[in-house]
């Protein structure tokens, strides 16, 4: 890693009131060229907590900044394709107090108005935010630009997006390119498209059976009749 550079640690905590929608993630970024992704919640809703952390390689120059920031969007996971929910663009100059002299800074945490497509403000995204010592560790930036902590770890979380992935969104539903498909999710469509086969074929036997026992008690029923009546 480069002497002059910092490691900006963003902190996606949790989100509410996103309006109906479920099985939502977020997707955070710098440089749009690389973009990483929550996991996705299940089990909150509309108020989902994701609690994961992303590093940043950056520059002094850009915690200085007064128009660096940072970018998030919010996604609903969807069987054909996810849907933007909203974005939130975070600067780092009214978010964290930093200067070129003392570049590490305590954690803040603050909450932030989500604005959706059309441009209304609803609901609101909680985030964590410091600037870590570059020289302790972090050998993983040295050859990326970004990287979550599940990466650190050695998890593969199906939740990682690069540029050169791409968006199942289209470009009238997202203002800027993000990509959104990824091998989880594309594994979580086969797995409920697989779900709903079995359940058609499954349903299908059992009417075959129906109709089957309904033929054999008719004919039957037709025997005794046609009986001789002692």
């Amino acid at each position: 890693m480069e002497s002059s550079a910092q490691v900006l640690e963003i902190h996606l905590i949790s989100a509410q009131g996103l309006k109906r929608h479920t099985k939502n993630y977020a997707i955070v970024w710098v440089d749009p060229s690389t973009k990483l992704r929550t996991r996705i919640d299940r089990t909150g809703g509309e108020n989902p907590t994701w609690n994961d952390k992303f590093l940043f390689k950056v520059s002094p120059n850009f915690l200085s900044g007064e128009t660096s920031a940072v970018s998030v969007a919010i996604y609903a996971a969807g069987i054909i394709r996810d849907k933007l929910i909203g974005t939130v663009r975070i600067l780092i100059s009214t978010f964290l107090h930093t200067s070129p002299s003392s570049p590490m800074t305590s954690p803040a945490f603050a909450a932030f108005l989500i604005r959706s497509p059309s441009g209304e403000f609803f609901g609101t995204l909680n985030v964590g935010a410091t600037v870590l010592n570059a020289f302790t560790g972090f050998q993983a930036l040295n050859k990326a630009s970004a990287i979550s902590y599940h990466e650190l770890a050695g998890d593969n979380l199906a939740g990682k997006h690069r540029s050169a992935n791409k968006s199942k969104a289209t470009v009238r539903d997202v203002p800027e390119s993000i990509p959104s498909d990824s091998p989880a999710h594309q594994s979580e469509t086969s797995d409920s498209l697989m779900d709903q086969s079995i359940t058609d074929v499954s349903l299908k036997q059992k009417v075959r059976k129906k109709k089957k026992k309904f033929w054999i008690n008719l004919r039957q029923l037709h025997a005794i009749c046609l009986s001789p009546q002692i």
